[in-house]
C-alpha cells in the first residue's frame, strides 16, 4: 500500500541524508570490498533487507537509471558516487511502477496528461494545476502528449529526492 511506501521513503531519505548510515548500507551491498557493485549484488540486498522494493521490472530501470545518470559513468557497475543515485530510484521507481500499475488505463507503459497528473497525486507530490503543466511539458520533450514511464520515474525522482542525484563521496 501507499502508506508502506511512504514509512519505506522517510527510512531511505534518512540513509541517504546520513553519511554515516550511507556508509554501512554501501558496504553491505559491496560484501565483496571491491567498491563496486554489480545488479546481483542489488538484487541480493534489495531481497533481503527491502523486500517492498522487489519488482525485478523497477529494480533494473532503477540500475540502468543509476549507471547512465549524469554522475554515471556509463558502465555496468554502480560506483559509490552514483549509490545515492542507485538508491532513490530504487525506491521511487518501485513506488512508480505500483502506482502506475493503478493509473495506466491502457497498459501501454505511457502516461497521458491526466495519467501523470494522478501518479503526481498519488505519489505525494504537492503541486497547482499550473506547475503539473509546466512539468508535463517539460518531461514530453516531443511535445506528443504522452510520456513514457521511464522519463517519469527519472523526473519523479529528482523532483522528490533532489539530494539524491548528488554524488556519495566517501
Amino acid at each position: 500500500s501507499v502508506g508502506l511506501f511512504d514509512e519505506l521513503e522517510a527510512k531511505i531519505k534518512a540513509i541517504i541524508a546520513d553519511h554515516s548510515k550511507l556508509l554501512d548500507l554501501w558496504r553491505q551491498i559491496d560484501f565483496n570490498g571491491n567498491n563496486v557493485v554489480s545488479l546481483a549484488e542489488i538484487d541480493k540486498l534489495v531481497v533481503e533487507s527491502y523486500p517492498l522494493l522487489n519488482h525485478k521490472p523497477a529494480l533494473m530501470r532503477a540500475y540502468k537509471a543509476a549507471i547512465r545518470s549524469v554522475a554515471g559513468d556509463h558502465d555496468d557497475w554502480v560506483e559509490k558516487h552514483e549509490f545515492k543515485n542507485l538508491l532513490a530510484n530504487l525506491f521511487y521507481f518501485n513506488k512508480l511502477f505500483w502506482i502506475f500499475e493503478n493509473a495506466d488505463q491502457d497498459k501501454d507503459r505511457r502516461l497521458t496528461y491526466e495519467e501523470f497528473k494522478w501518479c503526481l497525486n498519488v505519489g505525494g507530490a504537492k503541486m497547482s494545476e499550473t506547475e503539473v503543466q509546466r512539468d508535463f511539458k517539460k518531461v514530453d520533450k516531443n511535445g506528443g502528449g504522452i510520456i513514457l514511464f521511464d522519463e517519469f520515474c527519472v523526473y519523479f525522482t529528482n523532483k522528490m529526492c533532489p539530494e539524491c542525484m548528488q554524488a556519495f563521496t566517501a
